[in-house]
């Protein structure tokens, strides 16, 4: 009885795997355009077969490139990946504040740290070390695969900026939760989206905006704008690379390595490319006669700091225990990466 068992083991051992193709679907509500979004199609897609090959499996992804809003809107990009309309794609948490409440603590948190490499660091601490940032994630049938940084935030007006007291009275686009770093300048924040800050600015809607300096050269804002203050108010993470948990759950141990090995790829691409495109923007900004940068002064970004309200401590409050654990991890966390918060969020936590 043992030979015939252990012939038909050498045989099993002997015969090839069965190749797998695994359709899969990649979604965006953006194109492939922006920082969090080119490595969708760069890396995901143009290396995973690459990288299947290289570690000896016959298995292949069959790609579905679906961006640009082909399946969903930035309002959904969650539901998106959630509900299955695609199997993998980039999830604005930034448009979640119902939902994913506690991925928005950089927002809440201004005049923290301008390096967004390392608040892809933090993010992913706070993925390790809070189980209710984990379960944003989990409960909305969707598992985070890699950090999504966006660059710092500055000014861009149509007057000049020199002191905090410039500000007042003035109206500044500053949508969703970028009002709160508003509060206590004695400037009106406006809710929009950027496509239409354009059109705002030229029309006297507003005054200025409140924004990454890698949004201003693409949709022109200088032209309305021109004078641009550096202010450094804090980078963010808005969102991250997910897949969904079904499809994530019917992997085989060797598809979700290359899975994980890719989310870190994409949150280290993602942060090169800000990186690539903030100084660009600055280069190109300063070379341009009609355009007027200037560096707000110490002091004044030091009262600005003081100025405004208790933000992240009221965010951290309406969000309960796991609000202060993630607001105080966060804190720690950069502190650790070198930041030099020009307010202590955590103090009384």
């Amino acid at each position: 009885m043992k030979i015939p068992v252990i012939i038909a083991a050498v045989l099993l051992a002997a015969t090839p795997a069965l190749a797998r193709d695994y359709k899969m679907t990649i979604g965006s509500s953006h194109p492939p355009v922006l920082p969090w979004t080119i490595p969708l199609k760069s890396l995901i897609v143009a290396e995973s077969n690459k990288r299947l090959k290289a570690l000896g499996t016959p298995d292949t992804i069959q790609w579905t490139e679906a961006y640009a809003g082909a399946l969903y809107d930035f309002n959904n990009t969650l539901e998106g990946v959630g509900d299955g309309l695609a199997d993998i794609g980039w999830v604005g948490s930034l448009w979640e504040p119902a939902k994913q409440p506690l991925q928005n603590v950089a927002y809440y948190s201004p005049f923290v740290t301008g390096d967004f490499r390392a608040l892809a660091q933090v993010q992913n601490q706070l993925m390790e070390k809070v189980p209710a940032f984990a379960a944003e994630w989990t409960k909305h049938n969707t598992v985070f695969l890699g950090a999504q940084v966006a660059d710092t935030y500055h000014l861009v007006t149509k007057f000049p900026v020199t002191k905090l007291e410039d500000l007042k009275g003035k109206k500044l686009l500053a949508p969703g939760a970028i009002a709160s770093r508003v509060q206590g300048t004695g400037a009106t924040p406006v809710d929009a989206g950027l496509p239409v800050f354009y059109n705002m600015l030229q029309t006297g809607v507003a005054d200025g905006a409140v924004i990454l300096i890698t949004g201003v050269l693409p949709f022109k804002l200088h032209e309305v704008a021109p004078y641009i203050t550096k202010v450094d108010l804090g980078a963010v993470f808005s969102g991250a690379l997910a897949m969904n948990k079904k499809t994530w759950d019917g992997l085989p141990p060797h598809m979700k390595d290359l899975f994980r090995t890719l989310g870190r790829d994409y949150a280290k691409m993602c942060a090169d490319l800000v990186a690539e495109r903030e100084a660009a923007a600055w280069a190109a900004l300063t070379k341009n006669p009609a355009v007027k940068v200037s560096e707000l002064p110490q002091a004044e970004r030091v009262k600005w700091a003081k100025a405004l309200p208790d933000v992240a401590g009221d965010w951290a409050r309406r969000n309960g225990e796991p609000g202060r654990q993630v607001l105080k991890i966060f804190m720690e966390e950069a502190r650790k990466h070198g930041a030099k918060p020009l307010r202590d969020w955590d103090r009384g936590l």
